[in-house]
């Protein structure tokens, strides 16, 4: 029996470290820095890009209800053959009690779940060898990892199947 909707095949792992502390507030907005991280192909995948975040930013924007947050996030990677690429993705955060224990820097603060923050990924590049990036369409699940005293942003990337 066909369904006849997309699947999802998974293509990357991507870490992000954010710098503590908002670079720049105001309203509802806040910026936040990546001081480094990483996408990486999961194995199996089409395309291969084991790239390092050269620069990164993220922009928060909460929602009046303070039940969800809006993001934004641009990065430049390089990957291990030189090439460079951006990477882009908007997405919603549910906000609950884990979220906000790890975000205020909380002692009791954990590893979230997979699937409280959700999001569309984009890529571009002038590289040949990764250019099937710029022609898919792809989607990502997070998690908040508290580690070192402080936290990162993991998020499993799928790309869609029509």
């Amino acid at each position: 029996m066909t369904t006849n909707f997309a699947s999802l095949e998974p293509a990357f792992t991507a870490r992000l470290y954010p710098s503590e502390g908002a670079l720049s507030t105001g309203g509802s907005l806040s910026v936040v820095p990546f001081t480094s991280g990483s996408v990486v192909s999961e194995p199996g995948f089409s395309v291969p890009l084991d790239a390092e975040v050269i620069y990164g930013s993220d922009n928060v924007r909460m929602e009046p209800s303070q039940g969800h947050t809006r993001i934004h996030v641009n990065a430049i990677l390089k990957n291990k053959d030189g090439s460079l690429l951006t990477y882009s993705y908007t997405g919603i955060i549910e906000v609950d009690e884990d979220v906000v224990a790890l975000l205020t820097g909380s002692p009791n603060a954990k590893t979230t779940n997979y699937g409280k923050a959700v999001s569309h990924v984009t890529f571009q590049t002038g590289s040949e060898t990764l250019k099937k990036l710029e022609h898919s369409l792809f989607i990502g699940t997070a998690r908040f990892v508290v580690e070192n005293g402080g936290y990162s942003v993991e998020t499993k990337i799928s790309r869609v199947i029509g």
